[in-house]
């Protein structure tokens, strides 16, 4: 009987070890497709700059990624040539982009 519930507990013991082995390798899976890879250089000089701003790397690039995504928002809505001809402005100071 000890022999039958140490048999068991062994197995659930493996069980449990592969289910969490599963899992943490599932979890490295998916770190790996969200990050990213900086040049080297880019690194070093963003570490600086955080350093000396008390902040991290990555809170430095998640502010660069938010301005670039509003900035790329802002960009889709193109204005038609007949909107700008009609209203000369629309050219002044990189208002718009011009296409041709």
């Amino acid at each position: 009987m000890v022999n039958n519930y140490k048999r068991f507990i062994q197995n659930q013991f493996v069980k449990v070890k592969s289910t969490a082995s599963e899992f943490i390798s599932s979890r490295s899976e998916e770190q790996v497709e969200s990050t990213i890879e900086l040049n080297p250089q880019y690194y070093v000089e963003l570490k600086a700059i955080a350093d000396m701003q008390n902040t991290t790397v990555q809170a430095i690039v998640n502010g660069i990624i938010v301005q670039y995504l509003a900035s790329a928002q802002n960009d889709s809505t193109s204005i038609s040539v007949d909107q700008k001809e009609d209203n000369p402005l629309l050219y002044l100071d990189g208002i718009c982009k011009l296409v041709d």
